[in-house]
């Protein structure tokens, strides 16, 4: 049994070996394990178990470089984790951990992980980033407040005008992806809040042809709270979002009195107590338009 790391000229290896099984399905062919331009030089695409010359086992891996509470980190996403039923057992799950546990000052997350996948990084010492969600239903009445209306805009040629240097640099590593940008601007203030986000198709309401729109990123959450009720119609006319979602560290306080929370595990393991500055980007999350 070995231990390989995951490159451009073993990507047909592994979709291959992930294509058609019941337990994990991607209808895009496992293009968000590869397809994303973020990816530091000589880091893989994951870890996969070879036994005889044959791939038993893969795990994804999204490196990234981020500043985050003044400091600059190695971040790891870990993602589409699948063994053979046969090679399922503790070391080899360890063995393909093992890699990305061994490297000194990383930032690991695992922001979708299974209820198997949660009681086996626990072991690993990962600590809960999140454990509640939160959905808000969009709707498109009129905001009657004092003063004048932010600038809110989805237009990404607008948006770009108003961006700092390091908010510029999310935009340009996720303009590539299928998620949508936007940006609120205060006119009294001069302050902005810059967002990313994933857009899904409501299922259960498909005859409203209505959208989920997933909040990842919030550069100023307080801007975002105060003034959603002036974005609420811009959201209804811009892709017709219906439900607005978001893991609750995300958002500070009561975005709305009518909202559903529900149970939403995501986990992280660094050296550093991080939950409140690690958010959604540069993970599965994005590169396969999930929530």
């Amino acid at each position: 049994m070995e231990i390989r790391e995951v490159h451009r000229d073993m990507m047909d290896v592994v979709r291959a070996f992930l294509t058609n099984r019941d337990e994990i399905f991607d209808p895009n062919n496992w293009d968000g394990l590869f397809n994303y331009s973020w990816k530091p030089a000589g880091m893989p695409y994951g870890y996969a178990i070879f036994n005889d010359e044959k791939i038993v086992g893969f795990l994804g891996t999204i490196f990234s470089e981020r500043r985050m509470n003044g400091k600059n980190w190695t971040c790891c996403n870990t993602t589409c984790w699948f063994v053979e039923p046969e090679f399922r057992n503790q070391m080899q799950t360890l063995r393909l951990f093992a890699p990305i546990l061994k490297m000194k000052g990383l930032l690991i997350t695992n922001l979708t992980p299974s209820d198997g996948a949660i009681r086996i990084c626990e072991q690993f010492g990962y600590k809960s980033l999140d454990q509640e969600q939160v959905v808000v239903p969009v709707l498109p009445l009129p905001a009657f407040a004092i003063g004048k209306r932010p600038l809110v805009s989805f237009d990404p040629n607008e948006i770009k005008r108003y961006l700092t240097a390091e908010e510029e640099k999310l935009f340009r590593d996720h303009e590539g992806l299928k998620c949508k940008h936007f940006l609120i601007k205060e006119r009294h203030s001069g302050e902005h809040c810059y967002g990313i986000a994933t857009a899904l198709p409501m299922r259960r309401l498909r005859f409203v042809k209505g959208q989920w729109l997933n909040i990842c990123y919030l550069s100023n959450a307080e801007i975002f709270a105060r003034n959603y009720r002036h974005m609420r119609i811009k959201l209804w006319r811009e892709g017709r979002f219906c439900l607005l979602r978001y893991d609750a560290r995300l958002v500070p306080g009561q975005l709305s009195r009518i909202a559903s929370r529900g149970k939403k595990i995501r986990q992280y393991k660094s050296s550093e107590p991080l939950p409140w500055t690690i958010d959604n980007l540069y993970s599965e999350i994005m590169t396969f338009n999930k929530y």
